[in-house]
This record gives structure tokens, C-alpha cells and sequence, in this order.
């Protein structure tokens, strides 16, 4: 195939699937020679291909946009969210011992910065073991330990923003944090805003917390589509935006400066509050961390979340929230829920974030997985077929994958699950069935060893038979 036909097909297969909606701006031609490593006039022999075929029309000095798709766009109203349980049929399943599982989202804890963080954590565990008759034990209560939120004001006003240790509360985890925060702003009956698709941790809190979600039009390219945002703020009374702006889970894309200023100017507007979930930030692949919306807060609206369970390893359970002007009501939901985070663990957190040590890591993870969301993609062309639709991301561990059109992927998990891999079908990230042909994969562990090309090649086969 000829390498302009191959962005003919990838951007009609988006167009005709809806997931370019009408209206929508191409990225400009640099944007996408870069994107899908194609020269500047292949890429404009397919441009041209697509508005001859009226898929997309031009405007002068301002682009391409996408003019009419064959499929219509769902509409967008506040609904109950019905996951229940399914996510934890997937999870357990895709993570059964002897599977392969390449749809869960967690860190390879394999570096050498993890062995060193563990080795420091039983250093200080034999301490406490041999001082326990001597100590008085007690609940490092909110907002969490004195020196790590210390440490972690140091790291994140050298790297993400201004702030000072006493805006900080200390969580297990982003999740808890996610949760905190829906809790400090909204109601049972309250609209949230999110992208979607949207992470199923994301949904399964707002539907435990008795919310409804309001679910934005997002792109793998260009991101959230604010335009549907200020549509639905004039008909709809939303709470909140919770965004996850930076290397998305699980489309991948990073939200450009612009449209972050405008999300901000919007939230501004209608004065609601926007959560942050910024937990991919630190794992851009240029080495570059995006603009924390945060940093962009000057009415002390956004709450701000954050984690190292993506960047050292998921078995570290803790995380963080600045919630600006809800500091009072996270720290206070933060007692009621659980109490305290343990001491132990934030100390040991506290002795990586200390020097440089856990910045040089986060230099060699992202490096890594650049490498092996590369070697994912040439496995992937290779073994799928030519008309599935995906785009590298920058930054994260997480890539989303468009099928073709007649791929049922609730029906592919079953399948590749009894072939012993684990992967994360679309319809688990909204709160419909608009993702039947989407899958979600994980590229952290992707080293190209014999089983997982074996496991990519057998995926292969499974979409084809479709």
C-alpha cells in the first residue's frame, strides 16, 4: 500500500467512525508528518485524497477540518453511570496467573531505582522491627508526613509548579485522591464532566458516589473537545471537569497549551472546579513535562492530583492532592475515609524524592517506554490488520486502539483471555457501548520478548477472523 493511502485510511476509518466529529480541526501538516512519521507531501497527497472524497474541507490559512462523517455523533446529556462490576470481572480475569496481561495500566518496576526504593524500605522496616520496645506507634494522620510533603513541594516547584508543603495532602494513591476531591465538590445527583473515553476508576467512583457524568467527545490527537464543554455548560448545571490532560488514559494524547488556556478560561467563566488528574505527567518522552493546569490557576479552582504508582511501581500506594480553595473539605474527607497513609511508606518516598535520584529514574523509564511503544507499534503493523486505527502517544504507558468497524471487543477480551493474554475492551471506558471496536493496551512491559509477539500475532489472527 502506498504510504499516503495508509493516512487516507486511518483518518476515514476515524471520520467514519465518529471519532472525528463534524467540524473538527486537523492537526496542521507538520503536526501529523510527525505524528505518523510520513513526509510533509505524502501527507498533503492524502489531505487532498480526503477532500476530494468531501471527508474534509479546507479554510484558508486556518487548516483542515472534518466535514461530514457517515456516522452520527451520540448525543451528550448528564446520565447514570452502570458499570457495577464489570471492571473487576476484566481486571481479575486478565490477571489470572499464567496470563499475559497487556491491558492493565501498571509500571514496569524492574529499574533499578525501584530495587533501590525497596532496599530502603526494608532498611528502615528492620529499624522500626528493632526499636519497636522503645517507639510509641501511631497514624501519621492528614495531611501526611511533615518531611515527605516537604520533599514533595521541593520536587513538584522545580518541576510543575509553585506551591509550598501546606497545600498538600497525602492520599493512597491517585485513585483516593480522584475520589477526595468528587467528594469535596459534589453532591449524590451532581453532574461531573470527563473525556471520553474515560478510565474506568474514574466512572466506577462517580457511579459509587451516586453522580452522574457528563462524557466529552475526546480524540487520541487532539484531546478533549471543549467546544461540546461549553455547549453542555449552557445546558446542563456541572459541578466539576475531571480531566486527565497528560499522556490520557486511555487515548494517550497530551492536551496542547491552548486548549488547556481555554479549558482554564471556561472553568473560570462558569466558575466550577476542575480536578486534575495528572498522574502520566511525569513520563513524557522528550523529557518535557506538559503545563500542569495548575500552574495555570489563579482562582485556586483546580485540584490538582498526582502519584507514584505509574512511575515507580503499583504496589506504591500513595499519592497526592493540591486542592487549592478545597483544602479544608479533601483533608477532612482524607480523616474520615482512612485515617492516615502509612508512615513508613512516605518516609521511604520521601528518601527517593531527596537529590536528583528520582528524576534521573524518571529520564530512564520514559526513555525506555518510548522505545517499547515503538517496537509495540512495529509489531502491530505488522501482525494486525492494515485498517486498525491508532496513534503513538508522547508520553505515559497506555495506547488506544480503533479495530475495524465489525470487531466486537467485549467478545475479543473472552477470546484472547481463553489464549492467555489480557487485554482492556473499549465499551469498560464509557458508560454506553460506543466503544464496541476499541481495545486498550499497556506498553510498559513491552520488550519484545517470544510471548508477547506471540501474544500480538495470535491478537492478530483473532481481529482478522471478524
Amino acid at each position: 500500500m502506498k504510504k499516503y493511502l495508509l493516512l487516507v485510511q486511518q483518518l476515514s476509518s476515524r471520520i467514519e467512525n465518529g471519532d472525528l466529529s463534524p467540524g473538527t480541526r486537523l492537526p496542521s501538516i507538520r503536526a501529523l508528518s510527525l505524528q505518523y512519521q510520513l513526509s510533509k507531501n505524502t501527507i498533503i497527497k492524502g489531505l487532498t485524497e480526503l477532500e476530494q472524497s468531501q471527508l474534509i474541507y479546507a479554510k484558508p490559512r486556518l487548516g483542515f477540518f472534518v466535514s461530514s462523517p457517515k456516522n452520527s455523533v451520540p448525543a451528550i446529556k448528564p446520565r447514570k453511570v452502570k458499570l457495577g462490576s464489570t471492571a473487576f470481572s476484566v481486571l481479575g480475569a486478565a490477571n489470572q496467573h499464567g496470563h499475559l496481561a497487556l491491558g492493565s495500566a501498571y509500571p514496569d518496576s524492574r529499574w533499578p531505582t525501584v530495587a533501590w526504593y525497596y532496599q530502603q524500605q526494608a532498611k528502615h522496616t528492620r529499624h522500626w522491627a528493632h526499636t519497636s520496645e522503645k517507639r510509641r506507634s501511631h497514624y501519621s494522620t492528614p495531611p501526611g508526613d511533615p518531611k515527605l510533603l516537604s520533599v514533595l513541594a521541593d520536587h513538584l516547584n522545580a518541576t510543575a509548579f509553585s506551591c509550598n508543603s501546606e497545600e498538600i495532602v497525602i492520599t493512597h494513591g491517585a485513585q483516593e485522591a480522584l475520589s477526595l476531591c468528587l467528594r469535596s465538590v459534589a453532591q449524590i445527583g451532581d453532574t461531573i464532566a470527563v473525556e471520553s473515553p474515560c478510565y474506568y476508576g474514574t466512572l466506577q467512583c462517580i457511579e459509587a458516589l451516586g453522580l452522574k457524568v457528563l462524557e466529552l467527545p475526546s480524540d487520541p490527537i487532539l484531546g478533549t473537545n471543549l467546544d461540546a464543554l461549553e455547549t453542555a455548560l449552557t445546558q446542563w448545571p456541572i459541578k466539576a471537569v475531571l480531566t486527565n490532560p497528560s499522556f490520557n488514559n486511555p487515548l494517550g494524547f497530551n492536551l496542547d497549551l491552548a486548549s488547556r488556556q481555554r479549558l482554564m478560561a471556561i472553568a473560570n467563566k462558569w466558575d466550577i472546579a476542575v480536578i486534575e488528574d495528572d498522574v502520566f505527567a511525569e513520563l513524557s518522552f522528550n523529557q518535557q513535562r506538559p503545563t500542569a493546569l495548575k500552574a495555570m490557576d489563579t482562582d485556586q479552582r483546580v485540584l490538582h492530583c498526582g502519584s507514584f504508582s505509574k512511575t515507580v511501581d503499583a504496589d506504591i500506594r500513595l499519592g497526592w492532592v493540591l486542592p487549592g480553595r478545597y483544602y479544608e473539605q479533601v483533608n477532612f474527607q482524607k480523616f474520615v475515609t482512612s485515617i492516615a497513609c502509612s508512615a513508613i511508606s512516605q518516609q521511604g518516598i520521601s528518601e527517593l524524592l531527596i537529590g536528583r535520584r528520582y528524576r534521573r529514574h524518571l529520564s530512564q523509564v520514559s526513555r525506555g517506554y518510548q522505545e517499547r511503544v515503538e517496537m509495540l507499534d512495529e509489531d502491530i503493523r505488522h501482525y494486525w490488520p492494515n485498517n486498525t486505527c491508532f496513534i503513538k502517544p508522547s508520553g505515559g504507558i497506555l495506547q488506544w486502539f480503533a479495530l475495524p468497524k465489525q470487531v466486537n471487543s467485549d467478545l475479543l477480551f473472552q477470546q484472547a483471555l481463553e489464549a492467555g493474554i489480557g487485554i482492556s475492551p473499549g465499551n469498560l471506558f464509557c458508560a454506553d457501548q460506543r466503544f464496541n471496536h476499541h481495545i486498550r493496551l499497556c506498553f510498559a512491559h513491552y520488550t519484545r520478548q517470544k510471548e508477547q509477539v506471540d501474544a500480538i500475532a495470535q491478537l492478530g489472527k483473532l481481529i482478522a477472523s471478524y
